[in-house]
């Protein structure tokens, strides 16, 4: 698909990209970020990975491919390939009630905005049963109810003022209560951004006997040879270190990283570690419907792949980018759909030459992917780096996409000539 001279210049092209942002422009200033670690893949192989700046500013240590990234919400995807596993196997009812896998889903209830007092972090009246079961469905949309700290105040309440020890960071079982993650609508009325896919992984331990890590690991991460994956981290000497850019626009390392290193509940929301490189072959994995052409296994079949990334949003309910991150759609643009596998589905052709149908999803350091079917290419954008959303990232993943459609449409043009 791609041919060696466009390769050669998208390396070129992306190189420059990434070395614009993680070099001082002046002796006494910082750069936009530390350090970048980009790919690009096909639907058979790699066709571009590279590290550019530094892993660690304080030290000033080379990034590498090889580093590890905590991946934060691209675990998500990971999580609903597990339970599509288990839809394959015939062990789970997508429209089931999740609580016949996980009785203490049936424990949370409703409430209302203002329903939570934000001085205190107390329930002005308790939560009310919902009049809709949460179904697995629910779980793999974000149309449960479930939300986050950052998304909804009554959320931020609860996590602040009410039982602050304990936490969404490294929360242990009783998290996951009325206390902390209630619902905030009525199941399958909206789309919520949230504490979904942490239930989501908590269903598949309870089905499967076994931790979610464990279990991904035995049916994606070594099927695929994703072996850089993992929910825990023994040694931090090769991963990049947690950035924050200050409001002098100096770039400081982060004592904490904002998920746990061992955690006592494996979050599948949240959890994963590994490298880039390895992140492209999961994506191999969706560009060829279930199969691995790095292993020559099959994951999930084709027609339960084929079904998951479709829009599974009823009419009417689309992805709140302005709720959750403050995003306001440009003008002619719609509301995303959601997938069965974790990501979002496009409604919108972008600048850089995705088109409409492409899925992808993000992590809160500033990690972004996308996956197109139409064209069989995908790529990965991954830092470190905080705030979220951050423009600079942003805009540098986009110039990224961008560089991958014009090198395939040079491929295209070039082949033409033959």
């Amino acid at each position: 698909m791609f041919t060696e001279a466009s390769k050669r210049t998208l390396k070129q092209e992306v190189d420059e990209i990434i070395t614009e942002l993680t070099t001082r422009q002046e002796s006494d200033a910082y750069p936009e970020i530390n350090g970048v670690i980009a790919g690009a893949t096909d639907a058979k192989e790699t066709i571009y990975l590279n590290a550019i700046g530094t892993k660690n500013i304080d030290t000033g240590e080379a990034i590498s491919t090889d580093n590890v990234l905590a991946f934060f919400s691209c675990t998500k995807a990971l999580t609903c390939m597990g339970m599509l596993i288990l839809y394959d196997r015939g062990e789970v009812d997508l429209d089931a009630p999740a609580s016949r896998y996980f009785k203490l889903i049936e424990t949370i209830g409703v409430i209302e905005p203002g329903q939570v007092d934000t001085d205190n972090g107390t329930f002005i009246s308790p939560p009310r049963k919902p009049k809709t079961e949460v179904t697995i469905r629910h779980l793999l949309l974000h149309t449960a109810g479930f939300s986050y700290a950052f998304v909804n105040s009554d959320y931020s309440a609860l996590a602040f003022l009410r039982n602050p020890e304990l936490s969404a960071v490294n929360p242990k079982m009783a998290f996951f209560s009325n206390d902390k993650t209630p619902l905030v609508h009525e199941p399958g009325s909206r789309w919520m951004y949230g504490h979904s896919s942490d239930w989501l992984g908590l269903v598949i331990q309870e089905i499967t006997g076994k931790k979610l890590g464990e279990f991904l690991k035995e049916t994606i991460f070594d099927v695929v040879g994703m072996n850089s994956f993992t929910f825990r981290v023994d040694d931090t000497s090769n991963m990049v270190a947690m950035h924050r850019r200050t409001s002098e626009k100096k770039l400081k390392t982060m004592k904490k990283i904002g998920v746990p290193l061992t955690p006592e509940v494996d979050m599948g929301g949240q959890g994963c570690f590994g490298t880039v490189g390895d992140y492209l072959k999961f994506i191999r994995v969706w560009l060829n419907y279930g199969y691995s052409p790095d292993t020559h296994r099959r994951v999930l079949s084709e027609e339960t792949a084929r079904y998951a990334i479709k829009n599974h949003l009823p009419d009417g309910v689309g992805v709140d980018y302005e709720a959750l991150f403050g995003v306001k759609l440009p003008p002619g643009f719609v509301s995303d759909g959601f997938t069965l596998a974790g990501c979002a589905y496009s409604m919108n052709e972008m600048p850089s030459g995705r088109p409409k149908g492409v899925i992808h999803w993000s992590g809160l350091a500033n990690l972004y992917f996308w996956i197109d079917f139409e064209n069989q290419v995908g790529g990965f954008w991954g830092s470190q780096f905080f705030p979220v959303m951050d423009s600079s990232s942003l805009m540098g993943n986009l110039r990224f996409e961008g560089q991958v459609y014009e090198a395939l449409a040079a491929s295209r043009e070039e082949v033409s000539k033959l």
